[in-house]
């Protein structure tokens, strides 16, 4: 994808034929899609609570979970396009003879959206105490949605510092791995919407 051609700037059937018709994977450029995706969904939560104009309690937490998932869904694409034009970066930074440079910006990016992943998905579980009925189910689906988002992105970091294993990118990026897989164990998606079974 060139720098003229933003992921986030096409319409989402042009983004699917986009990566699923190249021999390239973009598995960045589709993980932040997805999180865009997800937050948008839990994003429309917000507005169905607070369209039941509920207490000054819960309008509250909606009208900030509204604020987060925006933020949240602006993040997705600003990373997805990243990543699409990262490699063109890293050849870049490889001709002017920084490839340290280069696979730390392409570390970097899955594990900002591993971070960014797993933030908003606990804001939705915090949310869960206050979205309204309606859309109890909706908001469930969205930190589903997300939790795998985290996941894939994390192991879209691993799948990087198996690639590039050096010591310089192990000693810096360990560390998040270790801490994101134990935030990930935070994160609880619920297996069964219904509860009687």
């Amino acid at each position: 994808m060139s720098m003229q051609t933003l992921l986030s700037e096409i319409p989402l059937h042009a983004v699917i034929d986009r990566i699923g018709d190249h021999d390239h994977c973009q598995a960045g450029g589709t993980i932040g899609a997805s999180g865009a995706l997800a937050a948008a969904l839990a994003q429309a939560t917000a507005n169905a609570t607070r369209a039941m104009h509920p207490a000054p309690a819960q309008d509250a937490a909606a009208a900030h979970m509204q604020t987060t998932m925006r933020h949240a869904r602006a993040e997705f694409l600003r990373l997805a396009d990243a990543d699409a034009n990262a490699i063109l970066e890293f050849v870049a930074l490889e001709e002017r003879g920084e490839p340290l440079a280069g696979y730390t910006l392409l570390c970097d990016g899955p594990r900002a959206m591993t971070d960014l992943a797993v933030a908003a998905a606990q804001a939705m579980q915090t949310f869960r105490a206050h979205v309204c009925e309606r859309s109890h189910d909706d908001l469930e689906f969205a930190i589903t949605l997300m939790t795998g988002v985290a996941r894939a992105a994390l192991q879209l970091l691993d799948s990087n510092l198996r690639i590039w294993p050096l010591p310089e990118l192990l000693a810096a990026f360990e560390p998040h791995v270790t801490r994101l897989l134990q935030e990930l164990d935070q994160l609880r998606p619920l297996v069964r919407i219904r509860s009687d079974v």
